[in-house]
């Protein structure tokens, strides 16, 4: 089971689930699928997948909504406990992280694959990272207990910012309408386009009611991307397909028909920098006088060191805490000073 929800602290308001409720890999095996208790177990997975759902959104809107004054209070305390070539690193890792493109793993089933993923991904300077996880699609007991491995490897990443979603449809919704993503879509397909000529350079249109800000503001952006990645063996979903704004595939000229995931991911990643500007280009400029900055010249997916400045002092407090011996050492050092953070940062 995830202790992730089983700790005291949790800001969910859902009872923790008793570990009695879960049997371990070798008890459930002998558990008949047909049986009562299999299927009270799988109500118990169900429940576990919303909690999780919950607790990533809740932990990303926990961190954000920090005022910049907190942060840097809290960073003034932290900082004297740390290393100094440990606070280098974080900072020169944080000043190649990208906001403007994501990805978005659809029902995985391999947590070795997740994983492995997520380490790629971290490489590449992506920070953020989405999964849908549909209960109805983990029913067998393999698959239950590789999603369970799934979300310790999920909550392992934490470097990186990773939200849970319950179905295809509000992951979409929420990435599409509240983030402005658009959702490029890896598919075998005859209809899906060459990787290499996706247009990744994509403005908001006047009517979008999205992005940073509304009016003028709207038009220095430029839409962000989603980049969606199916099951290993099923691939996206008929809806994923359905909602995307492109579907894509990798070029091959072997008798394989597909990538493993993480190969995939690496391989679309590989492309995707090809294309893409190089770290310092999008560097904060000031525009000159008014003490308002606008992004560099950023081109192509991974535009590294486009963090917005709070979002980026944010991401440097959750790094000097995770640096530390110990997350309640940072608590206890807050605590003495006046300062509550949120129950989720020490997650």
């Amino acid at each position: 089971m995830d202790k992730r929800f089983n700790n005291s602290t949790s800001t969910t308001n859902e009872t923790p689930i008793s570990n009695a409720t879960t049997p371990s890999h070798h008890a459930l095996n002998t558990i008949p699928v047909t049986s009562i208790t299999y299927q009270n177990y799988l109500q118990t997975e169900t429940t576990l997948d919303i909690q999780t759902s919950k607790q990533t959104l809740l932990s990303q809107s926990d961190l954000l909504s920090l005022s910049p004054s907190l942060v840097q209070k809290s960073l003034s305390i932290l900082i004297p406990y740390i290393q100094t070539r440990r606070l280098e690193r974080i900072d020169s890792v944080l000043s190649q992280r990208t906001r403007h493109t994501r990805f978005l793993f659809e029902n995985p089933s391999n947590p070795s694959n997740v994983w492995a993923c997520l380490r790629t991904l971290d490489s590449f300077g992506i920070q953020y990272v989405d999964v849908v996880v549909d209960s109805e699609q983990y029913q067998g007991k393999a698959a239950v207990n590789q999603k369970r491995g799934m979300r310790t490897a999920m909550g392992s990443a934490c470097w990186m910012t990773v939200r849970q979603f319950g179905s295809v449809e509000e992951a979409v919704g929420r990435l599409r309408e509240e983030e402005g993503c658009l959702i490029y879509a890896s598919n075998l397909d005859v209809n899906a386009r060459d990787v290499r000529d996706l247009e990744w350079d994509v403005d908001f249109d006047d009517s979008d009611d999205v992005g940073n800000g509304g009016g003028n503001n709207k038009k220095k952006e430029q839409r962000p991307i989603c980049i969606v990645m199916g099951n290993e063996e099923r691939g996206i979903s008929d809806k994923m397909k359905e909602l995307a704004d492109e579907t894509f595939y990798l070029p091959m000229c072997g008798f394989a028909e597909s990538f493993n995931l993480s190969v995939a991911t690496a391989i679309t990643l590989a492309y995707m920098s090809a294309v893409s500007s190089r770290s310092g280009d999008c560097a904060l400029e000031n525009d000159g006088g008014d003490g308002n900055s606008e992004k560099g010249a950023c081109k192509g997916p991974l535009r590294p060191g486009d963090l917005d400045p709070h979002e980026l002092q944010c991401l440097r407090l959750k790094g000097v805490i995770n640096s530390l011996a110990q997350k309640r050492m940072a608590k206890a050092l807050l605590t003495k000073e006046g300062i509550v953070l949120p129950s989720s940062l020490y997650n």
